[in-house]
This record gives structure tokens, C-alpha cells and sequence, in this order.
């Protein structure tokens, strides 16, 4: 006889009034949270809010994870998160099915292995150009350098050498759309979504520099059909798009799509690139591991190590905490019902820190990775599945390329006490004081 699948109903349920503990499985320390009584499976029910499973059974997450038709990771965010209006529900995170294949199929060749070699040595320049900027033997917030460095990499990846013409106009209006992507006014907006259904009110000043950067973009790909010659010599992703087989948008979402990558990248890229620079500050003894591979001249030596410390740090540091999905029609995870428009929680930082899949969870440790890759299964900074995010090598390789070249240059000075927490009232896992080391000379 078929295996009855176990309803909603019949699982654990936190009670409203301890809705608040929730927020102890998305920060460091998940161990000593008191939902962990509640057993690998329990459903919250927030007044106003559609019903959640939230799941670390492992063999649930794969199920889930491997879905690719029943469940929408695009319905999460625009119920939890301003997303949409910042990248636009055409976008390939807001696809499901078909249409997600489809776009990802077309989107992924410039982030894949090949493609990658090519974007190191603009990586190196970015770096060369930055570092004279920071302060050598005093404090200085590293997290600010992230900034620094992410939008002169994905600037010069994505659009490459743009004509003079309009190369000041796309910094510009660049920075300007980051802002109002920072500002209070846009927090607001983003603290009220969810409140309200996941309807997020129109916010004009963020529209406005969208409108100013697509402008600039739309301009740069005219530019481009009219010179085709040109693009032999390119590298830049916008530049494998334009009149190529993969060339199948109109201007206006070509361009909607590269700023979403641009966008997609920029703040996830600064934050782990400050927590790495604390991890190393607050471990003397990885720092040294480094030192001496760079004093022997050991260039393998010094990327296996660097790989295993970008890992490490994104094992305890993922941006994201967290991640789910909303269930596009009746279905089942690992015998377990899931009805239409519930969502699945998955406590990404509760499985990272977990003694079942990591000994000495909570210790630092990028040995761990040196002879063996994280896990797809229970390393998942990036997702997992058919919405694994498509930047992952790239964010892999990218911060172990500037912190070759920062370190290279520069040594991190020894921190003492704990490693600064994250921001308190933050989504994300964002350093609370921003990073804050101290480069020595090299």
C-alpha cells in the first residue's frame, strides 16, 4: 500500500507569541536555539502570513531542492522582500519551469568555467587601482573596500571598456540607483512589504535611477549592433549577448538583465569579502598559513588555501541565511503534504552549523575544505538545485582572485577578542561594524 504523506497539521507548531525565537535560526549560533526541541520539521503560522513549513531533515531539503516545477523561489520574494521592484519579475529569479530553463540556458555560458579565465586579470586591475586608497597601520572598515571592489569588477565584467562617451555616465548613474537602493526611504518601503501582503509601494526615486541606468545601457548595446566587428576583441558578458546565438531580448530587458546582475552581485559580493577580512583578522593562524605560501612563492599552495577560506567563511557568513519556496500547486516533499501557497523555510546557517554534517561546526577551520569541496548537499551559501544561483563560480573565484592580490600586497593584522556579529535588524548576515582591520605592508 502506498505511504500516506503527513499533513501540515500533524507536524510541531511554534505558537505565535514564540514567533520572535525564529530569528535565533537566522544568526550565528543556531545551536542554542529552543526551536531545535521542536524536532528537524515544524509549521509557523503568523497572523496575516501564508502557512511555513520550516525544514533542516536533509532528505526534505533535497526534495525540495530538486523540484523544479511545483515550487517558486520568485513567490518568496516578492511576498517577503522588495526584490521585484529592484530587479523586475522578468527577471530569471522570478521564473519558474520551462520559462526558468529556458532563460537560464541562455543566461549561463558567461559564468561558466571558460568564461571565468577571462575576467582575471580585469579582477587584478581592480584591485591594483584600489588598494593605494586604504589606510596602511590604522583601522579602516574593509567592508567600504568590498563596495569599492565589487562595482569596478562587475562594471568592467559586465559592460568592459564603454565608450568614453558614456563610460561616466554609467558609474554615475550606477551608484546613484545603489543608493536609493540603500536609502532609508527604500528601507522603509522594503520593512512594510511584508507586512502588507507583499504588495511593495511605489517608490518614484528608485524608479527614476533605474530608468537612468537602463537609459545608459540601452545607449551602450545600440552602439554595439552598429559595430559588430567590435565584439571579437570583447570579453565582457554584455558583449557575449549582442548578436550572438544567445542574443534573443529586446534592448530594453537586455538591459533590465544586466542590471540585475549588476545588482545581484554587488552587495553579496562586498559583504562576503568583509567577512573574510575579519575571519582572517580574528584567525592568526589562517592568516599565517597564507603568509607562508606567499613567502615560498607557492601560487597553488596560496589559491587552495584562499578557496578553502572563501568557503569557510561563507559556511558560517552565507548572506543569505536563509532561503524558500511557495508551492505553485498541491504537492508532496519527502511525504510530507505541502498545500498550494504554503512556503518552505530552509534554515540554511542551522545545517551549516550543524555537528551532523561539519565537526567543530562553529570553529573556523578552512582545513576543512582542503581535500575535499563543500558539499552540494549541505554547503548551500549558493542554493541548491535548478535555482542554485548562476553567479556561484564566479563569486567563488572572484573573492579568492582580490584577496590573492590584497594579500599579495598587504598583510591583515591579528584582531583581538570575538569576531564582530552581524547587524541585529538586518535580512542579510552583514558585518555590524563593517569590518573593521587593520592592513600592514607586505
Amino acid at each position: 500500500m502506498p505511504q500516506t504523506s503527513v499533513s501540515l497539521r500533524d507536524l510541531p507548531r511554534l505558537r505565535n507569541r514564540h514567533l520572535g525565537q525564529i530569528g535565533g535560526l537566522m544568526r550565528p549560533g543556531t545551536h542554542e536555539s529552543p526551536l531545535l526541541e521542536l524536532g528537524e520539521r515544524f509549521v509557523i503560522s503568523p497572523p496575516g502570513f501564508p502557512t511555513m513549513l520550516v525544514t533542516y531533515a536533509m532528505d526534505d531539503v533535497r526534495d525540495l531542492f530538486t523540484n523544479h516545477d511545483d515550487f517558486s523561489i520568485g513567490q518568496v520574494l516578492s511576498r517577503f522582500s522588495s526584490h521585484d521592484q529592484m530587479f523586475g519579475k522578468q527577471t530569471l529569479i522570478f521564473l519558474d519551469g520551462d520559462e526558468h530553463r529556458r532563460e537560464r540556458k541562455l543566461f549561463a555560458p558567461p559564468f561558466q568555467s571558460k568564461a571565468l579565465r577571462s575576467y582575471e586579470e580585469l579582477m587584478v586591475e581592480v584591485v591594483e587601482r584600489e588598494l593605494p586608497k586604504w589606510p596602511v597601520g590604522e583601522e579602516f572598515e574593509f567592508l567600504t573596500a568590498g563596495y569599492d571592489l565589487a562595482i569596478g569588477v562587475l562594471l568592467g565584467v559586465v559592460f568592459g571598456d564603454v565608450a568614453p562617451v558614456r563610460r561616466g555616465r554609467l558609474e554615475r548613474a550606477v551608484k546613484a540607483w545603489f543608493g536609493e537602493i540603500e536609502s532609508r526611504g527604500f528601507l522603509a518601503v522594503t520593512l512594510i512589504t511584508p507586512l502588507v501582503g507583499g504588495y511593495t509601494l511605489p517608490y518614484p526615486p528608485l524608479r527614476r535611477r533605474q530608468a537612468e541606468v537602463d537609459a545608459v545601457i540601452i545607449e551602450e548595446i545600440a552602439a554595439r549592433r552598429a559595430t559588430p566587428g567590435d565584439a571579437s576583441s570583447r570579453k565582457d558578458v554584455l558583449s557575449r549577448y549582442v548578436g550572438t546565438e544567445l542574443d534573443q531580448h529586446d534592448d530594453a530587458a537586455l538591459a533590465r538583465n544586466m542590471r540585475g546582475i549588476l545588482l545581484g552581485a554587488y552587495e553579496t559580493t562586498a559583504i562576503t569579502l568583509g567577512w573574510i577580512a575579519a575571519m582572517l583578522a580574528g584567525h592568526p593562524a589562517a592568516m599565517a598559513e597564507l603568509d607562508a605560501a606567499i613567502d615560498a612563492g607557492d601560487s597553488a599552495r596560496l589559491d587552495a588555501y584562499l578557496d578553502a577560506v572563501v568557503a569557510e567563511t561563507m559556511r558560517l557568513r552565507p548572506v543569505s541565511p536563509f532561503t524558500g519556496r511557495r508551492a505553485l500547486r498541491d504537492t508532496v516533499i519527502n511525504g510530507v503534504h505541502i498545500p498550494k501557497g504554503a512556503i518552505v523555510i530552509v534554515p540554511i546557517l542551522l545545517i551549516h552549523e550543524s555537528p551532523r554534517h561539519y565537526q567543530d561546526p562553529m570553529d573556523f577551520r578552512p582545513e576543512r575544505f582542503l581535500d575535499e569541496r563543500p558539499s552540494g548537499h549541505t554547503w548551500l551559501t549558493f542554493g541548491a538545485g535548478p535555482h542554485r544561483c548562476l553567479g556561484a563560480q564566479f563569486a567563488l573565484a572572484e573573492a579568492r582572485i582580490l584577496f590573492r592580490v590584497v594579500l599579495e600586497n598587504r598583510r591583515i593584522a591579528p584582531a583581538p577578542g570575538p569576531i564582530e556579529p552581524p547587524r541585529r535588524y538586518h535580512t542579510g548576515l552583514s558585518p555590524v561594524h563593517n569590518a573593521r582591520i587593520t592592513l600592514l605592508p607586505r
